[in-house]
């Protein structure tokens, strides 16, 4: 209804910058007011951790994660970035050329490393240290700092935690403060969903099994004695005997009375395929969850049907992924900032990775080998430089091979002579018709250059045709004429004297 009432205004707006569901002074009944700091919504982290990161340092620890997301690390670091202008401007160009030195001179690759840990704990934070470079404000160097050291209030911003002020912290400001968050199903998350999240459960379940997996081993490299006494056995007696077990475990020899047995408790099935069985599915969970895949990092591939170029392109997608969220961080953050302060009126640059792979050079090739053999056609060298980069020039023909072809053409002049009385007659005509014809075509060409219109080119030929003479073109034609008779009386002469 009020949508409806909006429209039939005479002239709708809407008002700028207006939020009404923003989690400010107490808006969000989602969470309880605890003070002028927010608490993360990550369950595991509230229940398990008591609000601290230090249970998520504990999963990073663990082998199969750390090989699982330094691999995942490893596939974004790996492909290189790019800077492109965000306009057609020469100070757009300005400010790209810029911002690629810049990221030269930080170690763009370090830094994304560093930020990319914001993927597993849910957040990222980096300090920018500013100076002054050829008359510009200049990035000196990028600080990836602590996230345990910061939190977030309500509305989403940054603070610093220190000793004299732990209540409410330090107002981290932009652009000073370069930070991004990740994995929440919402904008109301400062603190985003890492994947420390999901990759708990596994950890500590791996890590449990191994504790019951010890004590099996124990058990059956060292299996239970059992000491068996007679009716009538004394207390002490049993009591010794108790000794002699206990004795058997670390004792090389042990003697008892013959009124007493000794026997070792045998395990009547292992249990060694079950708990190694648990440990590789929660192996396999942690590499599900981290890099999209099952493929353990000490056994052969079972995931995804074992189709490794699948499992390639699955992961080359998620770290496309998280490149483009941090490359449009830093393009929304620090990145603008730079612009805005060294070349205001500028696009701003934007900064991404390459993920597209390179065409295979030589399945291109035989391509436009085949279409030049089937068509006839052969592409230009622009087509060449585009496709196959580089630069290119025509192959040269070896001299002997060029000297060759032009003794043949000469050769070939000076054995067949073109002797035909027509021809030759014909040769001579147009070379007496030349000087008439270049006039008339200079009566035109002069005619075309004055006139401003197709109506009047076309008026002025009309105009003109009276004033193009003939005689010296009927006078031409009448000797050629003349010549051709006589050639044609003298043939049938000599023709009828060899008869």
């Amino acid at each position: 209804m009020y949508l409806m009432l909006w429209f039939k205004g005479k002239k709708p707006h809407v008002e700028t910058g207006r939020e009404l569901a923003g989690t400010g002074e107490g808006n969000d009944i989602t969470r309880p007011y605890l003070g002028p700091l927010a608490e993360a919504d990550d369950s595991v982290l509230r229940k398990r951790g008591g609000g601290r990161l230090d249970i998520y340092k504990e999963v990073l620890n663990d082998d199969e994660v750390k090989s699982a997301f330094t691999q995942r690390q490893d596939a974004v670091i790996s492909r290189e970035w790019k800077v492109e202008p965000g306009g057609d401007k020469p100070i757009d160009a300005e400010a790209a050329e810029a911002m690629s030195e810049l990221l030269k001179s930080v170690g763009f690759d370090r830094v994304t490393k560093l930020m990319h840990y914001g993927v597993f704990y849910g957040y990222a934070v980096a300090e920018l240290i500013y100076g002054i470079k050829n008359n510009i404000y200049w990035i000196n160097d990028i600080k990836v700092r602590d996230r345990r050291r910061f939190r977030f209030t309500p509305t989403g911003e940054l603070r610093l935690l220190t000793q004299n002020n732990m209540h409410e912290g330090i107002a981290c400001e932009a652009p000073y403060f370069w930070h991004y968050a990740t994995g929440a199903d919402h904008d109301d998350e400062p603190y985003g969903l890492g994947l420390a999240h999901w990759l708990y459960w596994p950890c500590f379940f791996k890590r449990n099994d191994i504790k019951f997996w010890l004590i099996f081993l124990e058990k059956f490299g060292m299996p239970t004695a059992v000491g068996k006494y007679g009716t009538g056995a004394t207390t002490e007696q049993k009591r010794d005997l108790l000794a002699l077990t206990r004795a058997i475990q670390t004792d090389s020899g042990i003697i008892i009375p013959e009124t007493m047995n000794l026997d070792l408790l045998q395990i009547a099935r292992s249990g060694a395929g079950d708990y190694k069985s648990f440990y590789d599915s929660m192996n396999e969970a942690i590499r599900r969850v981290t890099v999209g895949q099952i493929t353990s990092s000490g056994g052969a591939s079972n995931s995804i049907g074992g189709d490794e170029s699948l499992q390639a392109a699955v992961l080359a997608s998620i770290a496309k992924s998280d490149s483009d969220v941090m490359c449009e961080s830093w393009n929304r953050g620090p990145g603008t900032w730079f612009t805005q302060m060294n070349f205001p009126g500028a696009a701003v640059p934007q900064v991404s990775r390459i993920f597209d792979e390179p065409e295979d050079l030589k399945s291109l090739s035989e391509r436009d080998k085949n279409i030049i053999e089937s068509t006839g056609y052969r592409p230009t060298l622009a087509h060449v430089q585009d496709t196959y980069g580089g630069e290119w020039e025509e192959k040269k023909q070896p001299e002997e091979l060029i000297n060759a072809q032009s003794s043949k053409k000469v050769d070939f002049a000076e054995q067949q002579p073109n002797t035909f009385a027509p021809v030759l007659q014909s040769n001579r005509l147009n070379t007496e018709m030349q000087p008439v014809t270049d006039q008339w075509i200079n009566q035109i060409k002069e005619l075309v250059d004055n006139v401003q219109s197709l109506e009047e080119l076309r008026d002025k030929l009309f105009e003109l045709i009276p004033d193009m003479q003939l005689d010296e073109y009927a006078k031409v034609m009448a000797d050629a004429l003349t010549a051709a008779n006589l050639a044609g009386r003298t043939e049938l002469l000599e023709d009828s004297k060899n008869d």
